[in-house]
């Protein structure tokens, strides 16, 4: 069972790799042509920076230590930075594409990291959304192993 978990650990940190690196793209590249002041543009750059605290954080955590199953708490904080930034670029969409034919937000129809403006918004909000779950199941299997392993620990002194 210990080796399952090492592995379903490490398939969520590349995924959590994975998801990060494709929202810090779409969006560097949109900040990259954007003419707007800092300040219109703080819930990109807010989701910027949390993609790439996720980027550090799960290529450190990507090598199959032990000690990578105590992060729970830190894992827990990454996905609530992770469903913010989710939430403000669901709130996003509404405010800069008004008036533009993208359809509800949670129409995915044109998705695509390399489509329209539209499509990008929403690749966006998706990759945002699937990478605030990952975080958090990281979080629910370190936790279900940081308990087992107290269980264990306290059943062994328990007998001693």
């Amino acid at each position: 069972m210990a080796a399952l978990d090492r592995i379903v650990s490490m398939i969520l940190r590349a995924a959590q790799i994975g998801f990060a690196v494709i929202v810090a793209a779409i969006i560097g590249a949109h900040l990259h042509r954007a003419d707007s002041s800092a300040w219109s543009m703080a819930r990109l750059i807010y989701t910027e920076v949390v993609a790439g605290i996720a980027i550090f954080l799960g290529l450190i955590w990507l090598l199959p230590f032990s000690s990578t199953f105590t992060h729970w708490p830190v894992d827990i904080f990454v996905s609530v930075l992770w469903w913010v930034a989710f939430g403000l670029l669901v709130n996003l969409i509404h405010i800069q594409l008004v008036g533009t034919s993208c359809g509800a937000v949670f129409d995915w129809q044109n998705v695509s990291p390399r489509g329209d403006r539209c499509g990008k918004f929403k690749a966006n909000i998706a990759f945002a959304f699937l990478s605030a779950v990952v975080w958090l199941a990281s979080a629910g299997i370190g936790l279900f192993w940081v308990s087992r392993h107290q269980r264990r620990d306290a059943s062994a002194r328990s007998r001693v």
